[in-house]
C-alpha cells in the first residue's frame, strides 16, 4: 500500500540548488529523493549520538 506523502516548500540559495541538482544527476535520483535521503541519514546519526 502506498504511503500518503506530504509536500513541503523550501528556499535554497543558488549554490544549494546547484548542489542538490548535481547530486541528483550523479546518483540518478530526483531532487526530492536527495532531501529525503539526507533527512533519513541526519535522523539516523542523531539517534546514534543519543544512544552513546
Amino acid at each position: 500500500m502506498a504511503e500518503n506523502k506530504k509536500r513541503v516548500s523550501i528556499g535554497l540559495t543558488d549554490k544549494q540548488y546547484e548542489l542538490v541538482e548535481k547530486l541528483a544527476k550523479e546518483k540518478g535520483f530526483s531532487k526530492s529523493a536527495i532531501f529525503v535521503l539526507a533527512l533519513e541519514e541526519y535522523s539516523r546519526k542523531e539517534s546514534e549520538q543519543k544512544n552513546k
